[in-house]
C-alpha cells in the first residue's frame, strides 16, 4: 500500500496536540469528501482514522511526540496517483490546527 507521510512540529502538551490533531484529521477527511469516517484517539499518544472516499478506503495514524506529530495516510494501490494531493492536504490542515492554540 502506498503511504503518504508528514512530520509537523508543535510546542504544545501532548494532550492538547492530540486534541488539535483530531480536529485536523476531521477537517482533512472532510476535504476528501469522506464517508464512514472514524477517528479514534487514546488522548495523548496516537490517533487512528479512516474513511471511504470516491470508492477508495483510506486509513492512517498520527503519532503524538513531545514536539512533533508524525502522520501517515495509507492508500490502496489504485489511489497512488492521489499521493501528491493528499500530501498537500496534510500540509495544509495539520500545521494550521497545531498553530491555533
Amino acid at each position: 500500500m502506498p503511504k503518504v507521510e508528514g512530520t509537523y512540529t508543535h510546542s504544545l502538551s501532548k494532550g492538547v496536540a492530540c486534541e488539535l490533531c483530531v480536529r485536523a484529521i476531521s477537517s482533512l477527511l472532510d476535504s476528501f469528501e469522506g464517508t464512514d469516517i472514524f477517528i479514534a484517539s487514546d488522548g495523548d499518544e496516537s490517533i487512528l482514522f479512516g474513511c471511504e472516499s470516491r470508492g477508495f478506503s483510506i486509513s492512517g495514524k498520527v503519532a503524538i511526540k513531545e514536539d512533533e506529530v508524525d502522520a501517515t495516510v495509507e492508500l490502496p494501490i489504485l489511489a497512488f496517483a492521489f499521493k501528491g494531493l493528499i500530501k498537500a492536504a496534510m500540509d495544509k490542515h495539520i500545521p494550521k490546527h497545531l498553530e491555533q492554540d
